[in-house]
């Protein structure tokens, strides 16, 4: 553990916005955060319970945080391009009775459910980023040692103290068999 992975954790942890309050969208690499910020989480992953302000997932950027978070995360019909995306639906197919869909990467949700998914994304999520502009290998690098400390639910690759992964790509199993029948 580094002390530079601490001070951007905490940087990051700082720097929570709503999505609706992000501006200054830079191009350039970036470590980012995505917590979740409503009331209560829709599903209980046994002793990892989730409560307002825990970071549930971390990622990288080398195309900028515009790209990334506004333009796949958290836009309709990219569920294809977003692990997050896939996970949260994962979660939220009954409590939003989302209609997975085939796709050629894996699977996605029909028209109405991605705008359903991105709705509830808008309203429960909050993200914060730290650009991180030293190379592809250390930037991966970093995305991974904090990735260990913080045990991010929604990181399931590269995540070896996430006991929840399974459960999540269990969740992820059922969605992929519901878009094929």
């Amino acid at each position: 553990m580094t002390i530079e992975a601490i001070q951007i954790i905490e940087a990051l942890r700082f720097g929570l916005k709503r999505f609706n309050q992000l501006d200054n969208f830079d191009e350039k690499s970036a470590l980012y955060a995505i917590a979740f910020s409503g009331d209560k989480f829709p599903k209980h992953f046994g002793e990892n319970k989730i409560i307002k302000g825990d970071i549930i997932y971390v990622g990288k950027t080398e195309s900028g945080i515009k790209n990334r978070i506004v333009k796949t995360h958290f836009k309709d019909g990219r569920t294809n391009s977003s692990t997050l995306r896939r996970s949260l639906g994962a979660i939220l197919i009954e409590n939003l009775n989302l209609k997975p869909i085939p796709n050629i990467r894996d699977y996605m949700f029909i028209h109405e459910s991605e705008k359903e998914l991105t709705d509830w994304m808008i309203k429960n999520l909050s993200i914060s980023f730290i650009p991180f502009n030293r190379g592809k290998r250390i930037i991966r690098e970093m995305e991974s040692e904090i990735i260990y400390i913080l045990n991010p639910i929604l990181n399931i690759n590269n995540n070896v103290n996430n006991k929840s992964g399974s459960m999540l790509k269990e969740l992820r199993k059922m969605c992929r068999e519901i878009a094929r029948v």
